[in-house]
């Protein structure tokens, strides 16, 4: 199976270096796309913040422009002198049509026109000094402004103050679709009209109402050079629109003043805000990055749009200068890191070889060195050591040669001390065969008992002789500390019983003669001196991250003076005494083994009994005996 890990540190040292330069290089490059993310989307963020203000800017001054008229509107419509005319007297007619030019038109450069349109035919209007032949507008439907033979108005000409502010209401007039919605309506609205010189224009259409009597409507137009002169900072990619989307504004190429564009959902009473165009449904977003601002005027319930449209190569072109000088950056990083790292470990690899070379050298043999390898870094120390190595393996030579001889003047005592190590074991095994000799002539006897007994002790004897320095299972520790208890219950016959039990998994790996020393000191200073009712309980249990061996007797318990006496014993680890050496030893080996905060620990109430139980891990490492042989040695040599 392929591990790449292992594959690069079989790599060559050069290998290594350049993989070093690419995995700094590539998270640096990685962090280099995501700045540049970020500041892809803050020029993004700051074109719509621009685009955004710049709408904001021109809404507020069409606002302005928007009350401004509409406060021109309500004068105006609370004249007297305009109540008596709709009531059908014209005396003051031209008093009145030269009060308007006077203080409306010739005073605010807002208004183009003002001309009111009156459905009375009994009133001697003034003579039309510049009316002129109109091209049909509108008649029924509003949907039908722009389209595809909409000529482009951008408002631009002289401004033109017209004297025909009142005119009959005809037949033409009649039915034009602002009159008409004006008639059924009865509210002020901003429109889209037509005056005498066939140009579109923003109107506010107010209704004249007498007595709940529809006598007509005032139109008063926006002048265009007032709305060119809120875009002049700004140029082109403005448009400007009211009520549905009907243009009346537009400095955008094929977006001609009366096209209609779609505006969305439409807005409560009094709203305003912006946005940056996302959706698609409208088509200003196909020719750039669009901002929105809107506000819904409130006296007449007509919502005006500004369009802010900035066209995508400019801000692609932006965008695509700052992606190809970053580029351009991490590349010439990229190659400069890759030229650097390879320079550098073709030096380092070359030395690295030298060294190499140098250690096959000795280790063919040949132990002549030449200082060929210069400088003052961790390579030129490790040839140092290695010339201080080469000298020490000539003398460690040098001493082996002279071991070599020593040693063959003691090859007749190891011979001699084999044979008496056979004949040491002859005598164990020479004990195991006698006892098996009693046991059968027991048998043979009909001793049953006897014979049981014989056999018990052969395989208890066995198992003491045959420690050897490792760890054995809990279910071999188990078993010798039964046999124990066996052969005590044989002796003490219906005075002593006993229990076990082990909740514990019977592979578990423990120190050897740990369980039955505690059993034995049970026997001899608990229970042996009772006449009758002794008892001893051995539970291997579990508890949190530890092992816990419990040995229990009920018999005559520990004095405070000797408990005092066994404690220090245990926390000194003293097994320089006769007494309680089974408990310290059992201990010492368990702290020596696996750590200080294992061990035996005792309680005990005399008359009622003690208890000893011995703490190890719950995970045992299983080669822990094999750390310390000579130590374990020397504690069997003292247990057998």
């Amino acid at each position: 199976m392929f591990n790449p890990i292992t594959k690069i540190l079989n790599t060559k040292f050069r290998n290594k270096l350049i993989l070093m330069c690419i995995a700094a290089v590539v998270p640096m490059v990685m962090a280099g796309i995501y700045l540049l993310y970020n500041i892809v989307d803050v020029m993004r963020s700051n074109a719509a913040n621009e685009a955004i203000f710049q709408a904001d800017g021109i809404k507020t001054k069409l606002k302005d422009t928007v009350v401004t008229v509409s406060n021109i509107s309500g004068r105006i419509m609370s004249s007297e002198s305009l109540d008596e005319l709709l009531k059908g007297s014209s005396e003051n007619i031209d008093a009145l049509q030269e009060r308007l030019i006077s203080e409306y038109l010739d005073v605010y450069p807002q208004i183009d026109s003002v001309v009111f349109y009156l459905n009375n035919e009994n009133i001697d209007y003034p003579v039309q000094e510049e009316a002129e032949e109109s091209r049909d507008e509108i008649n029924e439907d509003p949907e039908n402004i722009g389209g595809e033979n909409s000529e482009e108005d951008t408002g631009g000409g002289e401004r033109r103050v017209s004297s025909n502010v009142f005119r009959f209401a005809g037949e033409d007039i009649c039915s034009k679709y602002w009159y008409k919605e004006a008639d059924e309506n009865a509210e002020n609205r901003w429109q889209l009209t037509l005056n005498d010189d066939n140009e579109y224009r923003l109107s506010l259409v107010t209704p004249l109402v007498l007595e709940e009597r529809f006598c007509g409507v005032m139109l008063i137009s926006v002048a265009p050079d007032w709305i060119s002169d809120m875009t002049e900072e700004i140029g082109r990619g403005v448009v400007m629109c009211v009520s549905k989307g009907y243009t009346f504004y537009s400095t955008v190429d094929n977006i001609n003043v009366s096209s209609v564009i779609g505006t969305g959902v439409k807005m409560p009473m009094g709203v305003s805000g912006s946005e940056i165009l996302t959706d698609g449904q409208n088509p200003l977003e196909r020719k750039g990055y669009t901002a929105s601002s809107y506000f819904n005027y409130e006296n007449t319930y007509n919502m005006f749009y500004v369009y802010i449209v900035k066209p995508h190569a400019i801000y692609d072109k932006s965008v695509n200068s700052v992606i190809a000088s970053y580029v351009w950056y991490i590349c010439l990083c990229i190659i400069l890191s890759v030229l650097i790292t390879i320079l550098f470990s073709s030096m380092f690899s070359r030395r690295i070889q030298s060294l190499k070379d140098k250690m096959h050298s000795v280790a063919d043999g040949n132990f002549e060195l030449t200082d060929d390898i210069k400088g003052s870094d961790e390579i030129y120390d490790l040839y140092e050591d290695l010339k201080k190595m080469v000298d020490s393996i000539q003398n460690l030579i040098n001493d082996a040669y002279k071991a070599k001889i020593q040693s063959e003047s003691f090859k007749l005592n190891q011979v001699e001390a084999e044979f008496k190590a056979l004949a040491s074991q002859i005598n164990p095994h020479f004990l195991y065969n006698t006892l098996e000799t009693i046991r059968m002539k027991a048998y043979c006897n009909n001793d049953k008992e006897t014979a049981d007994l014989v056999k018990k002790l052969g395989k208890f004897m066995r198992r003491c002789l045959e420690v050897k320095d490792g760890m054995v299972t809990l279910e071999s520790e188990l078993e010798f500390t039964k046999s124990y208890l066996e052969l005590q219950a044989a002796r003490f016959g219906d005075r002593v019983s006993y229990s076990i039990y082990c909740e514990v998994n019977k592979k578990y790996m423990v120190l050897p003669l740990i369980i039955q020393p505690i059993v034995e000191n049970a026997f001899v200073h608990g229970i042996e001196g009772e006449k009758a009712n002794g008892r001893i309980t051995v539970k291997v249990l579990y508890k949190g991250e530890n092992v816990e061996i419990c040995v229990s007797d009920n018999g005559q318990g520990i004095s405070e003076e000797k408990l005092a006496e066994l404690l220090e014993k245990l926390e000194r680890n003293d097994t320089s005494s006769g007494k309680s050496i089974g408990l310290t030893n059992v201990n010492k080996r368990i702290k020596m083994y696996h750590g200080v905060k294992y061990g035996l620990s005792v309680k005990t109430q005399q008359g009622k009994g003690t208890e000893i139980t011995i703490t190890l891990p719950r995970i045992v490492d299983e080669n822990v005996m094999k750390r310390l042989p000579e130590k374990y040695s020397e504690i069997s040599s003292k247990l057998k």
